[in-house]
C-alpha cells in the first residue's frame, strides 16, 4: 500500500511552514517571545488536532519527555503560550496564507486526484456560500459588521465568502482561499457577500488562470452585474438558482411558455425527476442577458403507494439545456448544497468548532483564525481522497468525531517521531497489515 509523497502529510506540512516563513515579522523585537513560525505553526497544529487546549497537553508533555509532538510533528521549536500566539496572529496578513490553498489545490491537479471533480466539459464546479463565524454582542472591533436591533442592542459579527470545488460523484469539497467580510479600513460602510464576491472571483481566476470553472450560487448571485463578471471570462459558466421573491418577471415569463421536458427514475425506482427547462429567457425586464432555466420536480411513493410532489430547484444558467445534458446539469446545480452540508455543517458540528471564539482581536484575529480552520480541514480532505493509511483508520470510528478524539488522545499522551507512526500505531493496534508502512 503507497501513499503519495507530495500529498502526505510531512509534504503538506513543510508547504504551510515554507510560507510561513515568507511572513515578515512587524513586532517589536523586545516582545517577540516566540518566533511567527512557531506561532503559526502551533495555531495550525490546535486547528488540525481539533483542540484549543493542545498547547496546555503539548508544554505538560515536554516537562516528562523534554519534546513534545508539536516538535515532532509540526516542527515547532518554541512551544508559544496562547495569550501570545493570538497577540501575534492578529497581526498577520490573511493574504499571507491565500498561496497555501493554491500550492494543495495545484498538488491535487498535478497528482490526477481531480480528475472526478472535472464535471460538465471537464470543467470544476466552485461553489460559493457565506458563513457567520462570529457574533457576539458584548465583544467587537473596527472590522465589525453590525445590526441593529428595535430594543436599541447591537450584535456585531464577522463573516467570510467561501468558494470550494465540489463534485456529485465526490464526498470530499476542496475549498479555496476564503474571503472576509468585514468592514475595510478607514470605511463606515457595510461590507456584504455579494461585494466579498466580486473581489474573491478575480482572485481565484489569478490564482488559478486555466482551470475553468461553472460558477454555483444563490439566488442572490444572479443578477446582470454579477453574470457580466462571471462571462467577462469565456472558459465560465454558471448555475445560480432563482427564486420567485427576487426573479418575479423571470417567473411570470416561464409560466407563459411550454418547457421541453424529460424525466428521470432514481433509487430503485421510489423517485422520479421531472425536468422542464427554458431557453433564451430574460433574466429581467430591464436587463440584457439571457439564460436557460430548469426547474426539477420530484415524486415520491411512500409506502402505501401514496404519492407526493415537491418542487427540487428553479436555476438560471448559460450552459445549454437539452436531453443529452439535462440530469448532469441538475446535479451540478444541486451540489452547490454540498458547501453547506459538507463544509460548513461539519466544520461547526463535528469538531472543527468554527463558530466557537477562539480570539476576536482587533485586527485579522478572527478571521486568520477562521482561515486556519479552513486549511486544516483541506488537509483533512486531502487525505480522506489520498491516504490509504488514514482511510483505514477511518474505517475504525462511527464518525470523525471519534477519529480525531482517539487521534487526540495519541497526540497529547505519547510522543511520536511523525504523523506517519501516530496514524500507523492507530492502525497497527487493529490492523497488523499496515505495520512498517512508510511514504513511497
Amino acid at each position: 500500500m503507497h501513499i503519495k509523497k507530495h500529498l502526505s502529510f510531512d509534504a503538506l506540512i513543510k508547504d504551510y511552514a515554507d510560507r510561513v516563513l515568507s511572513i515578515i515579522d512587524h513586532r517589536r523585537e523586545a516582545s517577540n517571545d516566540y518566533t511567527i513560525f512557531d506561532v503559526m505553526m502551533s495555531a495550525l497544529a490546535c486547528m488540525y488536532m481539533q483542540s484549543p487546549s493542545l498547547l496546555a497537553f503539548q508544554s505538560q508533555l515536554e516537562k516528562r519527555t523534554q519534546r513534545n509532538n508539536l516538535i515532532s510533528m509540526f516542527n515547532v521549536h518554541k512551544t508559544p503560550k496562547a495569550s501570545a500566539m493570538k497577540d501575534c496572529i492578529d497581526e498577520v496578513k490573511p493574504e499571507a496564507l491565500a498561496p497555501v490553498f493554491k500550492t494543495y489545490l495545484s498538488k491535487l491537479q498535478r497528482n490526477h486526484m481531480l480528475k472526478d471533480y472535472q464535471f460538465i466539459n471537464n470543467k470544476y464546479l466552485v461553489a460559493l456560500d457565506g458563513t457567520e463565524y462570529f457574533s457576539s454582542k458584548k465583544i467587537s472591533c473596527d472590522c465589525c459588521l453590525t445590526q441593529q436591533h428595535k430594543n436599541g442592542s447591537c450584535t456585531y459579527s464577522h463573516q467570510a465568502l467561501q468558494a470550494a470545488i465540489v463534485s456529485p460523484n465526490k464526498k470530499q469539497v476542496i475549498p479555496m482561499m476564503p474571503e472576509d467580510i468585514s468592514k475595510k479600513d478607514g470605511t463606515k460602510k457595510q461590507d456584504c457577500e455579494i461585494n466579498a464576491a466580486k473581489r474573491l472571483i478575480p482572485k481565484i481566476r489569478k490564482a488559478h488562470p486555466r482551470m475553468p470553472m461553472v460558477w454555483l450560487a444563490d439566488s442572490l448571485y444572479a443578477t446582470t452585474p454579477f453574470i457580466e463578471l462571471i462571462q467577462s471570462k469565456t472558459d465560465d459558466n454558471f448555475i445560480f438558482r432563482v427564486k420567485e421573491g427576487d426573479h418575479k418577471f423571470l417567473y411570470d415569463t416561464i409560466d407563459g411558455l411550454d418547457a421541453k421536458k424529460h424525466e428521470n427514475t432514481i433509487n430503485n425506482g421510489k423517485e422520479t425527476l421531472y425536468y422542464h427547462w427554458y431557453e433564451n429567457i430574460s433574466l429581467n425586464a430591464s436587463s440584457l442577458i439571457k439564460v436557460n432555466v430548469l426547474r426539477v420536480y420530484s415524486t415520491k411513493a411512500d409506502r402505501y403507494g401514496k404519492k407526493t410532489s415537491t418542487i427540487v430547484g428553479v436555476w438560471a444558467t448559460d450552459l445549454i439545456i437539452d436531453e443529452s445534458s439535462v440530469v448532469e446539469i441538475a446535479r451540478a446545480a444541486r451540489a452547490r448544497w454540498m458547501v453547506e452540508n459538507e463544509c460548513f455543517n461539519i466544520l461547526k458540528n463535528h469538531g472543527y468548532s468554527i463558530d466557537h471564539s477562539y480570539g476576536h482581536g482587533q485586527k485579522n484575529l478572527s478571521f486568520n483564525f477562521y482561515t486556519l480552520i479552513m486549511l486544516a480541514f483541506t488537509l483533512h480532505q486531502i487525505h480522506e481522497l489520498t491516504d490509504k493509511l488514514f482511510q483505514q483508520a477511518r474505517t475504525f470510528y462511527r464518525t470523525k468525531r471519534e477519529l480525531w478524539h482517539g487521534l487526540q488522545f495519541l497526540f497529547n499522551m505519547m510522543l511520536f517521531d511523525s504523523w506517519l507512526q501516530m496514524i500507523g500505531y492507530a492502525v497497527k493496534v487493529r490492523d497488523p497489515e499496515f505495520e512498517g508502512l512508510r511514504p513511497t
